[in-house]
């Protein structure tokens, strides 16, 4: 069971979004959206790429999904009314189209499509956090890195049974998005490069066969 990213906004959806939006640009590591925080704007990405993340007491970043260009963020304190529950940092230099909250809600009541997309985009969103639940509670930590790296390989599809990640996440944000550190992370890539399941090319991870690491985590997948 590998979580998939939530499907990008439709052609027409994004025209009317941007009909109604302003653009901003946002520098690497910029802080968007913080958890807690009343604002209702809603977002959507032109370019680039943003974290979506919660940091625990003690410090610990758990990062829930990944959003990239197409796709949207900030919706739920537009429809719901409450405050900010997650972070959103900008994890390069992005591009955004930035609709007021109730411009956002005044296109739901009033455009089909968007009601539709948003129904949509929701249900998709469910879909992806019960996956990804599902791999925290009964996955052990090399089955999830092997999870998250045919995510990561999925975004970048290929003709054949190969792939290349070419913008791979450092060790250290992949150890935030499958709940462990960065040393765990580093022994199991070790051990997935050494069973030639996966291979290096200057800053880019290479998989020789997605049937191979699909088969590898099927055979630790657990039973239910």
């Amino acid at each position: 069971m590998v979580a998939t990213s939530v499907a990008p906004v439709s052609t027409d959806v994004r025209a009317i979004l941007l009909d109604n939006a302003r653009i901003l640009r946002v520098r690497k590591g910029q802080i968007v959206l913080s958890v807690g925080l009343p604002a209702n704007d809603v977002f959507l990405v032109l370019e680039g790429r943003l974290s979506v993340s919660l940091i625990s007491p003690q410090g610990r970043e758990t990062v829930l999904r990944s959003i990239g260009p197409d796709e949207i963020f900030g919706e739920l304190a537009a429809i719901d009314g409450h405050v900010r529950s997650a972070d959103v940092v900008a994890a390069e230099a992005s591009r955004l189209a930035l609709i007021p909250g109730a411009t956002f809600l005044s296109l739901i009541e009033t455009t089909p499509a968007i009601a539709r997309w948003i129904t949509q985009q929701l249900s998709q969103q469910v879909r992806y956090l019960t996956s990804k639940v599902f791999e925290l509670s009964n996955m052990s930590v090399g089955s999830r890195l092997i999870a998250e790296l045919l995510r990561l390989a999925n975004e970048q599809p290929a003709d054949d049974d190969s792939a290349i990640i070419a913008r791979p996440p450092t060790q250290a944000e992949l150890a935030a998005r499958i709940g462990t550190n960065r040393e765990t992370v580093t022994r199991e890539m070790t051990l997935l490069t050494e069973r030639g399941l996966i291979a290096r090319k200057g800053r880019q991870i290479v998989v020789p066969s997605l049937e191979r690491l699909v088969a590898r985590l099927d055979a630790h997948a657990p039973s239910i």
